[in-house]
């Protein structure tokens, strides 16, 4: 047998054996391959639904918590009115650690890093205000203002996700109407803003003397 594979026949039929040997091998790597670009997108796609259930219950946890806030009214020190607490605690924005947004694709990924800033400029313009000057400057109405703009536009990436990934969030009560309840004070607050814009009319007293006389 080794005398065979030492003639000029026995070289060229190894040489045979080998190429075919190194085909087989190329067609199986090339197989393996395959079978591992048909696994990863159900893999993918188990990942990006695992993720999305997590940002849903974050973002809804957010939305209890700001609508808590907007309806939390502050104690105020007897001694020093500039001195006051809240009942609760402010609301903290827990977002997976380390998540791949792309999951989701660019545009939503990118609503969820937007919404994760919205968060921060909000918390990061109440520290800015002054509270010693009159009315506090505005930080209660831009509290509940900011909390309750954050909560609707935390239950509308909610609704999005559901949508996108088929999910449900668990029931509530029937009685917690968290939705009712923003588009309340949202409604409310846009009407104010509507009033302080509105221009004064009626016949107001006046002491500057006109320039021209009135037609008679």
């Amino acid at each position: 047998m080794i005398d065979f594979f030492g003639t000029t026949q026995g070289f060229m039929t190894l040489g045979a054996l080998i190429g075919a040997g190194s085909f087989a091998l190329g067609s199986a790597s090339r197989s393996i391959h395959k079978l591992g670009v048909l696994v990863r997108p159900g893999q993918t796609n188990r990942n990006a639904r695992s993720l999305a259930m997590r940002t849903m219950l974050a973002l809804d946890d957010y939305v209890g918590a700001a609508y808590a806030a907007v309806h939390d009214r502050p104690e105020f020190n007897p001694m020093d009115q500039e001195e006051f607490a809240f009942h609760l605690p402010e609301p903290v924005l827990i977002l997976p650690d380390d998540a791949d947004w792309q999951l989701f694709g660019a545009d939503l990924g990118e609503e969820i890093l937007w919404f994760s800033n919205r968060v921060s400029n909000h918390e990061n313009a109440l520290e800015s205000l002054d509270l010693s000057k009159p009315a506090h400057d505005g930080f209660f109405e831009r509290r509940i203002e900011g909390y309750a703009r954050l909560a609707a536009r935390a239950m509308d990436l909610i609704a999005r996700i559901s949508s996108e990934f088929d999910l449900t969030l668990p029931e509530k009560p029937d009685y917690y109407r968290q939705a009712e309840g923003l588009a309340k004070i949202l409604h409310g607050l846009d009407k104010a803003t509507a009033n302080k814009l509105q221009p004064a009319t009626g016949n107001a007293a006046t002491n500057v003397t006109p320039l021209f006389p009135k037609s008679v």
